[in-house]
């Protein structure tokens, strides 16, 4: 895939593409390739898979998102409409999905997030003085998939030696490329054991209530009923998708920027207040989600007479990369005075998980580069990155095995 492709004719008095954002390409090529979209028109159709609108109008899409009566979360990838499987709450919309809204707030608040500092940065940074002496690897699997997962586990209430088969499964369902499972076969599988595991774990709570996450899940009501054992389902395999990805993702993207940009990760090595800013630019200059929404009524936006039960495309990286919000907005400036980007989403479903995310990256950041404040990628490491959530392949980084000896040694140590 290029960052510049054609259209192959037009539709409804739009361009029409084929286009599968999905694609194998070179690390950024998606987010990029936006930015070319985004200059040519307000909006196109492609006709890959069932077809689809896809906007590129940094307004018309905050406009969506801001509308759930129109653009509704029943369906969320573009070219799947009428979905296999349905995750709670992020695919309920309003008034069922404010109740549910209400009842996570409490677990996910920035003050029981912020209770929860220490036991972050202790697990950074025992994660850490494992991986220091190994000098190089791939810090996806070494780190950045570890690190919070360990952490969504002990949240939920799993068995920490399930870990090593939670890593398994995180890999097998979300960073399989279509040529290593053509058929996604290997994909459904994980997915039918990661479900089972689940109806596992909730029938264990109805017998063995604990202080966990998913113990005070089930004593919730919606609407005056209690949870059903199948809608707590749906919340387990939402939390495991979206806590176990979105990181790492992050995590991988902030190691690539500061291995390929020394000046910006000398600079938090030197001030490490400025690690707040470098978080909130790399998740927006790297902006990884790019969800859809379904139309539950004939509308028209940014000029695509979009049909009731049609998908409309609504990336981010649009409105992250807006030269109208942003000067040089393809940049990772840590002197940025505004970085209210949108990469956990906007309006009423925005991610729930923010606050628990950036505390994960700021601390791991943090921690990470008192101890390993040099690396580069490796040879022969070129990122790829795939997938409708895009992120990177690999990530793989050398060092020197002694680099937190080094500064000792030089007196450059900040703990």
């Amino acid at each position: 895939m290029t960052a510049t492709l054609e259209p192959k004719g037009s539709y409804e008095g739009v361009p029409l593409y084929t286009f599968d954002d999905s694609e194998r390409a070179p690390i950024l090529t998606h987010q990029e390739r936006w930015g070319v979209l985004a200059e040519r028109h307000p909006a196109f159709r492609s006709d890959f898979g069932p077809g689809f609108w896809v906007i590129t109008d940094a307004q018309a899409i905050q406009a969506a998102y801001h509308d759930p009566a129109t653009f509704s979360n029943a369906a969320i990838e573009p070219a799947e409409p009428n979905p296999k499987h349905f995750f709670i709450p992020e695919m309920l919309d309003p008034p069922e999905h404010t109740a549910w809204r209400q009842l996570l707030a409490r677990d996910f608040s920035p003050t029981t997030v912020a209770g929860m500092t220490d036991e972050i940065r202790d697990t950074a940074r025992r994660l850490i003085a494992e991986i220091a002496p190994q000098g190089g690897g791939d810090v996806l699997n070494l780190f950045a998939r570890q690190f919070p997962t360990r952490i969504f586990m002990r949240k939920m209430g799993l068995p920490a030696e399930d870990l090593d088969q939670f890593l398994v499964w995180v890999e097998q369902l979300l960073h399989l490329s279509v040529d290593e499972d053509p058929g996604r076969a290997r994909r459904m599988k994980a997915f039918s054991e990661v479900s089972d595991y689940f109806d596992e774990q909730i029938a264990l709570r109805h017998s063995n209530p604990r202080d966990d996450l998913l113990s005070r899940a089930m004593t919730w009501t919606v609407g005056g009923e209690p949870i059903s054992d199948t809608d707590m389902h749906a919340f387990c395999v939402l939390m495991f998708v979206a806590g176990l990805d979105t990181v790492p993702i992050a995590f991988g993207y902030s190691f690539y920027h500061l291995a390929t940009h020394p000046d910006d990760r000398r600079a938090i090595v030197n001030d490490p207040a400025l690690i707040s800013t470098a978080v909130e630019e790399i998740l927006r200059v790297y902006s990884f989600s790019q969800p859809a929404r379904l139309a539950t009524r004939d509308v028209v936006l940014a000029g695509c007479p979009i049909k009731a039960g049609e998908m409309a495309h609504l990336p981010l990286a649009v409105v992250n990369r807006d030269p109208s919000r942003y000067e040089n907005p393809s940049e990772v400036d840590l002197n940025r005075k505004t970085t209210n980007h949108v990469t956990f989403g906007s309006g009423p479903h925005r991610c729930l998980g923010s606050h628990l995310a950036r505390l994960e990256l700021n601390i791991g950041l943090e921690e990470w580069h008192k101890v390993i404040p040099e690396y580069r990628l490796a040879d022969g490491e070129n990122p790829m990155q795939f997938g409708t959530l895009y992120g990177p392949e690999s990530m793989r980084l050398s060092w020197s095995p002694d680099a937190q000896a080094d500064r000792h040694r030089n007196g450059d140590v900040r703990r």
